[in-house]
């Protein structure tokens, strides 16, 4: 098998094995074997090892998702409606959603949710690729939920990327399992509740126990940026006040 029908034939084969049975779970011999390889070197040689494989398809995927973005960052754009959180919710879903068309585009949406830590909610965000189409997206929201404070509008968009991952993936899988489901809903329909319900959920009026919380936080925060900016100055007077031998 020439060198790159090798690199795409483990893409492909990678993608599904991973999906169903998980990075840990597949070995370099059942990848070798599902590719037809002669000798077992064809994965070093192109990814290094069985991780490098996973994350080199997790980040194709990514790419192509965020290359599919791109036009409807744009159309928000032009259209001003950036603040229409509709919209920037089906700017982040509508890529990933095209992916449940193919077992490869299904196979990479799980495996997204095999490999994606929840803490990375909590950082910056589009950190694996490079995406300014998804970066606008999340500048956006936040600007959006600006009424909200600052931590729970974070909960916020942590649980909207939580979602967006776990229920694409479980709808890939469901696809895949049991495809000839005549209970299994329209991708219509599937689609157009997912955005109902994600868009809800960042809409809905926090209840005075989650404002309560939401405001603590932001009080904590405001007395340890105080705490630390007059940490220098308390040392300083410390060091004046200390005798000298």
């Amino acid at each position: 098998m020439a060198g790159s029908k090798t690199r795409e034939a483990l893409f492909e084969h990678g993608a599904l094995l991973f999906a169903r049975h998980g990075v840990a779970g597949v070995t370099a011999r059942q990848l070798h074997d599902a590719i037809g390889a002669r000798n077992e070197s064809a994965l070093h040689y192109h990814f290094g090892d069985r991780d490098g494989l996973a994350m080199a398809i997790l980040r194709r995927h990514l790419v192509a998702v965020e290359e599919q973005r791109v036009g409807l960052v744009e159309a928000i754009e032009a259209d001003e409606r950036s603040d229409d959180l509709r919209a920037l919710v089906h700017a982040l879903a509508q890529p990933m959603a095209h992916h449940l068309d193919t077992p490869i585009g299904r196979a990479e949406l799980r495996l997204v949710a095999h490999l994606s830590h929840p803490s990375l909610a909590y950082g910056p965000s589009f950190t694996v690729v490079e995406a300014p189409a998804g970066r606008q997206v999340v500048r956006w929201l936040w600007k959006a939920l600006g009424a909200l404070p600052p931590p729970l509008a974070g909960e916020r968009l942590a649980a909207l990327r939580a979602e967006l991952i776990s229920l694409f993936a479980l709808r890939a899988q469901l696809l895949d399992d049991r495809p000839q489901d005549r209970d299994i809903s329209p991708h219509g329909l599937f689609f157009g509740n997912l955005l109902d319900l994600l868009v809800a959920g960042l809409r809905v009026e926090p209840s005075a126990e989650t404002l309560a919380a939401a405001l603590a936080c932001t009080d904590d925060a405001a007395e340890e940026a105080r705490a630390a900016a007059s940490a220098p100055a308390d040392r300083s007077r410390s060091a004046q006040e200390a005798p000298r031998s």
